[in-house]
């Protein structure tokens, strides 16, 4: 046997290995470092590559020439639940947001017995804004953590680096360079060398209360959104800078994008407050519909740059649909993992679609409690779900069904055009809308809640009782009866909560003072009893009716208002003694000091 031969036959040999069956190439010969770098609130208009004619953003023009921007990629519609699903695979609706559950699994714990480092930096915000250890980034697969566990609503963000407090500032204008530099030390004097690494860089910026540092401030064209872009264009081009100057460009896949759209609608800005006056905080949906909290393309779909030299295309644009929930499947081959079997994986491998072995990607995609995307075909309920600030006045309550090639914009309802589209479309969101949340893990992490198991009628209560949102009981559209004797060693603290933010009730004292809050649809209110009450033993008791009625009593003296019923359901869990989820109410301090007996939670 000749050597020309021998040396065809070894070299083919090789490659066959390398591609493994059917002709992919296998995860030892990928594994690259994986750099996600995801933002918050962008608008999908507000890159220069993706339109917009007053923001620079060179950097990040740059790396859509270097690689695939893609312009169908979908994220969530607001921030815990876009969260959840990048991290899992799973829609929020099984992977619950800004509750995901400890039994949850996340690519990054899946990801480092595949060899792999790990490091969160940034905004979690999925462990209820708290430090609940279990549910934190070291306790989810990353080896190093830095960031704040939640948003900056109030303009400002208290730090953990790993599970140790770490600090807060109110400068958020040097938020995206303090990110930036501490991935940079992550990537210069954290990591091992000789080991690849997966970054996941979750900005808080552009999300409220925003600003730019002096060095931006009034530069842009853009007011003072468009300083913000600007600024995060420049300091992502540090970070990619310094991946060169360590010679990790050429094995790191970067992955761009956004957690939702842009909080663009005046329900939300002209009330806004914490921003220069006449100020524009806001980004841009461009040719898209509405923004975050709506289930219209503006608030779904993201703007998304992938670069890998020599792997993923450059210069491409591709209209090819997939998602954040696909980052599980696809990191499991590239990396060399395999995707859970216990549960339900909602995302695809788009291995191929990024390296450009197809232009197929996603058949559908799920708008979570309003509808879906099946090919350029996309359906609403009637009654989709928008979050309160998002709601269009001038809505009407139908189906509607929109041509996406043809209508972006999603102004020309064909639903009436196309009665046997819809069918389809309406029951495939059906079969979404009827799956169940932690219930579907079989779970080596624990068994899944037992709904026999879900609290109900008259309910004796302790404090420090915490259940999930399975185990705790149903309160839309019923009658609550709340009973208990306090004594409180502190003017405040919440006696129990079950809720967050978007809809909730909470008993608690602030400024000595009982007070009864409701929350519907983001909107607080609270029936405030007059007596105060620290220090003394009182008996307290309050009701919520199915209609929305509310009483306070403190000893002998009631009060009473109209309000809100509760509903939809809380998404959130019962606690006792605190508020483990988004605060239902408006505390100067949550944890109760003092007792709590007789506690009784009675619903009919």
């Amino acid at each position: 046997m000749n050597m020309t031969f021998l040396s065809f036959f070894n070299v083919l040999f090789l490659s066959l290995v390398l591609l493994g069956p059917g002709g992919s190439v296998s995860a030892e010969e990928l594994k690259p470092n994986i750099v996600i770098i995801f933002t918050d609130d962008q608008g999908y208009a507000d890159l220069a590559c993706y339109g917009n004619t007053k923001n620079k953003t060179p950097r990040l023009d740059q790396l859509a020439k270097e690689g695939t921007r893609y312009t169908s990629f979908y994220s969530q519609t607001v921030c815990g639940p876009s969260r959840s699903a990048l991290l899992t695979g799973r829609y929020p609706q099984l992977s619950k947001g800004w509750s995901m559950p400890g039994q949850e699994t996340t690519w990054a714990e899946l990801i480092r017995p595949a060899g792999y480092q790990t490091a969160c930096i940034g905004k979690w915000d999925v462990s209820n804004r708290k430090a609940i250890i279990e549910r934190m980034p070291n306790a989810q697969g990353f080896d190093y953590y830095f960031g704040p566990l939640g948003a900056n609503d109030g303009g400002g963000c208290s730090f953990h680096e790993n599970n140790e407090a770490a600090g807060s500032t109110r400068d958020m204008g040097g938020l995206i360079r303090m990110y930036t530099d501490k991935s940079i030390d992550y990537l210069e004097n954290k990591r091992d060398q000789d080991r690849p690494f997966v970054l996941y860089l979750a900005h808080t910026m552009m999300h409220t209360i925003i600003d730019a540092s002096p060095k931006f401030r009034g530069q842009s064209a853009g007011d003072l959104y468009g300083d913000v872009v600007e600024e995060f264009d420049f300091e992502t081009g540090r970070l990619l800078d310094k991946l060169d100057e360590l010679k990790l460009r050429d094995n790191t896949l970067v992955i761009y994008t956004t957690d939702n759209g842009p909080w663009n609608q005046p329900n939300y800005y002209k009330n806004k407050k914490g921003h220069p006056k006449g100020s524009i905080f806001w980004g841009e949906s461009g040719p898209l519909r509405n923004g975050k909290g709506s289930c219209y393309e503006g608030g779904y779909r993201a703007p998304c740059i992938v670069r890998w030299p020599g792997r993923v295309a450059a210069g491409k644009v591709s209209d090819t649909v997939w998602a954040t929930i696909d980052f599980m499947p696809t990191f499991a081959r590239l990396a060399g993992f395999e995707v859970p079997t216990d549960r339900v994986i909602d995302g695809i491998d788009q291995t191929d679609l990024l390296l450009g072995k197809t232009d197929q990607g996603r058949e559908s995609f799920y708008f979570d409690k309003a509808g879906i995307r099946m090919g350029k075909w996309k359906y609403l309920e009637a009654k989709a779900h928008f979050f309160g600030y998002a709601v269009e006045a001038d809505r009407e309550k139908v189906e509607e069904l929109y041509d996406l090639e043809a209508d972006l914009g999603e102004r020309n309802n064909l639903a009436k055009k196309h009665p046997d589209i819809v069918a389809r479309l309406k029951a495939e969101t059906a079969k979404y809308r009827n799956r169940k949340g932690a219930a579907d893990i079989s779970s080596v992490r624990g068994k899944a809640p037992n709904p026999a198991n879900k609290l109900k009628g008259t309910i004796k209560l302790k404090k420090g009782n915490l259940f999930s949102e399975e185990a705790s009981p149903e309160v839309a559209g019923k009658d609550l009866h709340i009973t208990a004797t306090i004594k409180s060693k502190s003017p405040d603290g919440v006696i129990i909560a079950q809720g967050g933010t978007l809809v909730g009730y909470s008993l608690y004292l602030k400024d000595g003072q009982a007070v009864l809050g409701v929350r519907v649809e983001t909107k607080l209110e609270e029936l405030v009893h007059p007596d105060v009450v620290t220090g003394k033993q009182v008996s307290v008791e309050a009701r919520v009716g199915k209609d929305g009625a509310r009483s306070l009593r403190v000893d002998d003296k009631t009060v009473t208002a109209a309000g809100p019923r509760i509903e939809p359901q809380p998404k959130m869990g019962l606690s006792v003694g605190t508020d483990q989820s988004h605060d239902v109410g408006q505390y100067k301090k949550e944890k109760f000091q003092g007792v709590i007996e007789d506690l009784v939670l009675d619903i009919r």
